[in-house]
């Protein structure tokens, strides 16, 4: 996955609502894998100082991945509101 979302084009309705599907998916993985590596800490032997630390960097790279999407997201709702209100 790049760190960086995708530039956005103008693109027709169907192809943007494409878009905007792709985009969730994305998150929904991302938010998925942050959530199963949060659960395999917990369920390790580690000490409670460790797992705390361990969880902490697993939810920073979580935020850090996910932003651009969620960028990108906004983006594509605001350019269907425009062409929404075109319409």
């Amino acid at each position: 996955m790049p760190n960086t979302a995708p530039q956005t084009y103008r693109v027709d309705s169907p192809s943007l609502e494409t878009m905007i599907q792709e985009v969730l998916h994305t998150l929904g993985n991302i938010d998925f894998a942050a959530e199963a590596n949060l659960e395999k800490v917990e369920a390790s032997a580690l000490s409670s100082n460790l797992k705390d630390h361990t969880k902490t960097k697993i939810r920073a790279a979580h935020w850090e991945k996910r932003q651009p999407y969620v960028d990108l997201l906004e983006t594509l709702r605001r350019q269907q509101y425009r062409q929404s209100c075109a319409a």
